[in-house]
């Protein structure tokens, strides 16, 4: 995972330094380019800067007023550049623009006028940084979470409560099962509990669940290996999912007389009954996953949009970080591709928890 990570480093660093060959160096700074300015008067600041930015007039003039139009947004709000956060570049590209003539005043921006907010925003704070501001980019935050593409639901996750029931459900109904010495009679409640285990205690997306093998069980390193040439996936299955993932195992050791191939699948449908269903290969479809995902989900009391395999893969990626995982460990167990994404993640889940009551408080008097 290091060396692969050390070479993307090292193409980024040798694009970078073919680009800059042959550029003249950066316009000297002027007296409005200064933190305390851009602070203070952002627009005229801005303006300043931007003249110096290799860009045709007329971009100049459409970024300057679009620019003039959020600084007249974050005054409104009473706030300053050092106090924005990415969800507030979502409020602001989510409102109306007053300098529209009234018949199109309640429309918010484009997708294209979003996208030109959040790089120019990243831009600014960029330029901010190199100046002592010390604090994030909420530009580049608002990238990760992808607040300009127009489609910007965020990320969905369970509620700390919402995760703990849905393990309980799977600890307390595998503790029935055997208690009521259930193996073959019962194994598609066996395999259904494994099945919400690897999603929100191993991060697995539905594709990854239907190609599952036994080769890519590691059952003694509690991990399942995804891992393609050139791109690792590790997923580390957190303690509550492996007691469901190993008794899911042994109940289809016993349905095959315990002869079973590195190559089968792990997630088998009923051959019993339907056309076709007498194939040995014969795995979950994409459409049965949901299905009995979203039925187990319902049990724990969980419903609607976020009753998916999507919500619970990124509660998963919520528990690890809970447990302390950096950004490689994202990479590593959920096979990202880059740690962008892991980035990405962190804020939209740190974005996604309760508030305290008293920064409640403060915000609204803010």
């Amino acid at each position: 995972m290091e060396s692969a990570n050390s070479t993307h480093t090292g193409g980024h660093a040798i694009k970078r330094q073919a680009l800059t060959q042959g550029v003249s160096p950066a316009p000297r700074r002027d007296i409005f380019d200064t933190l305390p300015h851009w602070l203070d008067s952002p627009s005229l600041a801005y303006s300043s800067w931007l003249a110096g930015q290799r860009l045709k007039d007329s971009t100049k003039t459409v970024y300057i007023a679009m620019f003039g139009r959020f600084c007249q947004w974050l005054i409104g709000q009473g706030r300053r550049l050092d106090q924005l956060e990415a969800d507030d570049i979502r409020k602001f590209l989510d409102s109306a623009n007053p300098n529209l003539p009234e018949s199109r005043k309640a429309r918010t921006n484009s997708g294209r006028q979003r996208q030109q907010y959040v790089r120019q925003l990243e831009k600014v704070f960029a330029h901010l940084g190199s100046l002592g501001h010390a604090g994030t980019n909420p530009g580049r935050m608002a990238g990760y979470e992808r607040v300009g593409s127009g489609s910007d639901k965020p990320t969905r996750f369970l509620s700390r409560e919402e995760a703990q029931a849905v393990i309980r459900l799977i600890q307390t109904r595998l503790d029935e099962l055997r208690k009521e010495e259930k193996s073959i009679d019962e194994w598609m409640e066996f395999r259904d509990l494994a099945l919400i285990g690897v999603m929100i205690g191993g991060g697995l997306k539905v594709n990854h669940i239907e190609r599952l093998t036994l080769n890519c069980m590691d059952m003694v390193e509690e991990r399942i290996d995804l891992s393609r040439p050139g791109h690792a996936h590790r997923a580390r299955l957190l303690a509550f999912a492996v007691p469901a993932v190993k008794a899911w195992l042994s109940v289809q050791e016993q349905m095959h007389g315990r002869k079973l191939e590195p190559a089968q699948k792990i997630f088998e449908a009923d051959r019993s009954s339907g056309f076709g269903r007498n194939s040995k290969t014969v795995t979950l479809s994409a459409s049965s996953i949901h299905r009995r995902t979203q039925r187990l989900l319902a049990i724990a009391g969980i419903t609607g949009e976020r009753a998916s395999a999507q919500t619970l893969r990124n509660t998963y990626a919520g528990l690890l970080i809970d447990g302390g995982a950096t950004d490689d460990h994202l990479v590593d167990y959920l096979g990202l591709q880059a740690s962008v994404t892991a980035q990405r993640l962190r804020t939209a889940y740190a974005r996604s928890q309760p508030k305290p009551a008293g920064d409640a408080h403060l915000s609204e008097e803010g």
